[in-house]
């Protein structure tokens, strides 16, 4: 019987953990250097689940599968696929900041309202697409191996489909595992950088930095949309994902200002 590697699990179970309290940690460490408002990271949470989840998701169902010519044009065309994924990611994601920090945002006189609003976005992401994307994918794990996933999802997918989520399944492992938690850490570093950029621009009434924040995401996301489309290797936009998350790893535990000590 074809099993799933221990390792791939025991790799999957850590992302899961480390997407589940990535969002914890840095808020630890960040507010020992600026304040923090719960109802900031609170809308930051809100403002995900209603332009990413809601409304750019059913944007993507309309145009990726409820209207034949659009799905038929964007599925088969990679720029075209990639153009559209990237650009709908990045007004939505990008527009709800703006809202956010224009008329609902707690300001706190510092960095701390970027800050704030970015871990309740980005933690909202990790935990939602990272924790339980990776818990579902063990499982799937934990089906394949009972025997069970045929029958729990081979009638609800087309066949290629489920032969591509038994064949990674069947050749994870420990690192392929693990990656995706490391992944969701440069993520959430990004969402904190692109809500820096939306609150530069809304307190300093500077738009250069709204038009930097869509341009970066945008940026991030092409590489990460070739890779789904194969046109880039899965290790070149890993690369670039750490890369991104290296630099502003280094921002944020060594650039941002701490808190003056109380006497």
């Amino acid at each position: 019987m074809n099993t799933v590697p221990q390792g791939g699990l025991i790799g999957l179970g850590l992302a899961a953990l480390i997407s589940l309290l990535a969002p914890f940690v840095v808020y630890f460490v960040c507010r020992k250097r600026m304040e923090l408002p719960l109802r900031n990271i609170a809308l930051g949470a809100g403002i995900f689940a209603l332009f990413a989840l809601g409304l750019e998701g059913a944007m993507h169902y309309y145009f990726l599968k409820a209207n034949p010519t659009t799905s038929a044009w964007l599925l088969h065309n990679t720029w075209g696929y990639v153009v559209y994924g990237v650009s709908a990611a990045a007004l939505f994601e990008e527009t709800g900041r703006l809202i956010a920090f224009r008329f609902f945002a707690k300001r706190t006189g510092d960095a701390g309202t970027g800050v704030s609003y970015g871990i309740g976005h980005g933690g909202a992401e990790s935990i939602i697409i990272g924790a339980l994307g990776q818990a579902q994918a063990i499982v799937f794990a934990l089906l394949l191996d009972a025997g069970k996933l045929q029958g729990t999802l081979g009638a609800k997918l087309p066949p290629a489909t489920y032969a591509k989520i038994r064949d990674s399944l069947l050749h994870l492992n420990f690192l392929i595992g693990i990656a995706g938690g490391f992944e969701r850490i440069a993520a959430l570093l990004l969402q904190i950088a692109l809500s820096l950029l939306v609150w530069r621009a809304v307190e300093r009434r500077e738009w250069r930095w709204f038009l930097a924040a869509l341009l970066l995401h945008a940026g991030v996301d092409t590489f990460a949309a070739l890779g789904q489309r194969g046109a880039l290797s899965v290790v070149t936009v890993e690369i670039v994902v750490y890369a991104v998350g290296l630099v502003l790893l280094v921002f944020f535990l060594a650039k941002l200002p701490r808190r003056p000590a109380s006497n």
